[in-house]
């Protein structure tokens, strides 16, 4: 029987792709001042992926890489103003009320009791911390686990650390590449809950071919799945 339960939490759990998307339109603002702003986020996408590596995913590696964009696609016109006015966007993010989606509190009270509950989530540890605590969720879960990367290697280590059996755990999320694939790859079941707003850096063309992968469009459907959902016994 399944008898762990993992989720993601930044638009599984809370609504958190808007910020951004948001915030990139108030950069192209700023930038427009000095030249067309309509190739502004293709070149922030560019400058976070350079930077992933250094910074990590979460909104200070974000913000540091707007400040690198303006920069460049200002030819270092901007000013020292408008720099701060680019901080203080990524501050105003930070602080943002954390907005839970339809139905959350009720999943996880389904399932209290019935599943081991672990979140796993990416990011900046300060950041992804104080959603954690501003959600008023963090009661629900048996552990919480911040990562720097979601991968086959980090859920890996999660689950050592936890004593936590992947071919009976289901990890849901609403990324293919960070939720869904990794979890899979060690032999765990994956969920996966499509979220209105993509980042591109998420994005991926093909479902996996796997008698455990599930795709809900409501996170509310979850415990219904839950019940049908079965181990495939060991090999003798």
């Amino acid at each position: 029987m399944i008898d762990t339960l993992a989720f993601d939490a930044d638009d599984t759990l809370w609504h958190n792709e808007h910020l951004f998307q948001d915030t990139q339109e108030k950069l192209a603002g700023i930038v427009g001042r000095y030249r067309g702003g309509e190739d502004t986020i293709e070149a922030l996408y560019a400058m976070e992926m350079r930077n992933l590596a250094l910074f990590g995913y979460g909104i200070k590696g974000f913000t540091l890489s707007m400040v690198e964009a303006a920069i460049e696609l200002t030819e270092s016109r901007i000013t020292s103003a408008e720099i701060h006015e680019i901080v203080q966007l990524g501050k105003t993010m930070m602080t943002a009320p954390v907005d839970l989606l339809e139905g959350v509190e009720e999943v996880l009270q389904a399932v209290a009791g019935r599943y081991r509950t672990i979140l796993i989530t990416k990011g900046d540890m300060v950041d992804q911390t104080s959603k954690i605590e501003r959600s008023g969720l963090a009661g629900h879960f048996d552990q919480v686990e911040i990562v720097p990367r979601k991968d086959a290697a980090a859920y890996r280590q999660v689950f050592e650390r936890h004593a936590i059996d992947a071919a009976r755990t289901v990890m849901v999320g609403n990324s293919m590449p960070s939720d869904i694939l990794p979890v899979l790859a060690l032999g765990g079941f994956a969920v996966h809950v499509p979220y209105a707003i993509l980042w591109a850096h998420e994005a991926h063309d093909e479902d996996p071919v796997s008698e455990r992968f599930h795709r809900l469009e409501h996170l509310g459907d979850l415990p219904a799945l839950l019940d049908t959902l079965r181990v495939a016994p060991a090999h003798s």
